[in-house]
């Protein structure tokens, strides 16, 4: 979730479109790569939340596959506190008036009451942990429906189980892309347990639009996680 806290318009540009955003607007995962971006043209003062995973839905309380993929208002995903949250967020200068500002505002949301929550949280570590591919192998061995487990993850996800997996290894991949000097991509690619290099620049340009060199010579990490996230 993004707030815009400045007075300089926020705009989604998808080819030649261009459509003015909420002050307060929603980005959901995306599965792949799409001529995207965000345009701002001003002064810039912007604050951020972001969810862990399962932690959208009890604020929400709509399936995050509705959300997959695309850049949303607040008024479309019924946030119904957006307005008074932006006008409390804008009247208060402090940073720590302003996250408790969010704090308050966010946990007046909160449904703690989902027992399936609770039930898919446990689900979700444990398949994260044994980080395993099979996932009918998964299910046998804990006694779940393949279809329930589908259906869990597009409603606290939004993306099958196998698709968050693969985008999981690739943020961790980018994340270390930027943030260290890898000599040789191979060294990168089988640390995160790509079959090869190869696989790994599969899925870099599934995601981004273009090959790991490409990408880390535009020399705009900012823009460019902007973009993925």
């Amino acid at each position: 979730m993004r707030i815009n806290l400045s007075s300089t318009p926020h705009y989604v540009c998808r080819g030649d479109d261009e459509i003015l955003l909420d002050d307060v607007y929603f980005l959901g995962l995306q599965d792949q790569y799409t001529n995207t971006q965000l345009k701002l043209n001003g002064d810039v003062d912007v604050m951020g939340i972001c969810f862990k995973p399962y932690g959208f839905f009890p604020f929400l309380k709509i399936p995050v596959a509705e959300v997959k993929n695309q850049i949303l208002g607040a008024d479309e995903v019924g946030f119904k506190i957006a307005k008074r949250m932006s006008e409390r967020l804008k009247g208060d200068s402090n940073i720590a008036n302003k996250l408790a500002i969010l704090e308050d505002e966010l946990l007046s949301l909160l449904d703690n009451s989902n027992q399936y929550l609770d039930k898919f949280q446990e689900v979700f570590n444990s398949l994260k942990k044994e980080k395993t591919s099979d996932i009918r192998d998964f299910c046998k061995h804990n006694g779940l429906n393949i279809r329930q487990l589908e259906r869990f993850y597009s409603k606290y996800i939004g993306l099958p189980p196998n698709t968050y997996a693969t985008l999981n290894r690739f943020h961790c991949s980018l994340s270390q892309l930027l943030s260290t000097k890898y000599l040789k991509l191979s060294d990168l690619a089988y640390d995160n347990e790509y079959f090869d290099q190869m696989h790994f620049i599969k899925d870099f340009k599934r995601y981004t639009g273009s090959t790991p060199k490409k990408f880390i010579n535009q020399e705009n990490s900012i823009l460019q996680i902007g973009k993925l996230t």
